[in-house]
């Protein structure tokens, strides 16, 4: 049976979706929640027709859909830990959306979040540490960055204290 326009219309929203979801997105992005809300008012009608889909293929796109909306809400979770554990708990689809794909974009969007969630947590595990110190030459400055042992230089008193300011850190002007 041939697809009926609300399910081509899904399936072409659905497919737009994970392109969205697959691309680094800027949090005041709107767009793809309110796509996503569209494909569950569009899945809802879609099982109230008459002339519906397979019930494999209904699953299939409900299965899509809830991934997309976990997707959406793991995003919202405020620390990087939390989003790692609401990632590892979403099922993407098994069936590619679109005759192009060769593996199911939802899996490739999975693989992606789940990436940029341990990205996130190692460089909040080993992120930048700065330590401005006095000594007897002067103001010395201590960075740890990740990849790196270590490493100093020393700066003059005003660059110390920018360099406090820009890192949101207290300058204390006599430090003995």
């Amino acid at each position: 049976m041939a697809p009926t326009r609300l399910e081509l219309n899904l399936m072409r929203l659905l497919s737009r979706c994970e392109a969205l979801a697959a691309e680094r997105r800027d949090p005041e992005e709107w767009r793809l929640e309110k796509y996503v809300a569209a494909l569950e008012d569009m899945l809802r009608e879609l099982k109230k027709q008459a002339s519906k889909p397979a019930p494999e293929l209904l699953n299939e796109y409900s299965r899509k859909v809830d991934f997309l909306k976990g997707l959406l809400e793991a995003e919202k979770l405020p620390s990087s830990t939390e989003k790692a554990l609401a990632n590892q708990f979403l099922a993407p689809g098994r069936t590619p959306t679109t005759a192009k794909e060769r593996t199911p974009a939802t899996k490739t969007v999975h693989l992606q979040t789940k990436a940029r969630c341990t990205g996130q947590m190692r460089s909040e595990l080993l992120g930048t540490i700065v330590l401005v110190v006095f000594s007897c030459l002067g103001w010395l400055c201590l960075k740890s960055v990740p990849g790196w042992v270590g490493s100093h230089l020393f700066i003059s008193k005003s660059w110390a204290r920018a360099l406090c300011q820009a890192w949101g850190l207290s300058f204390i002007t006599d430090p003995l």
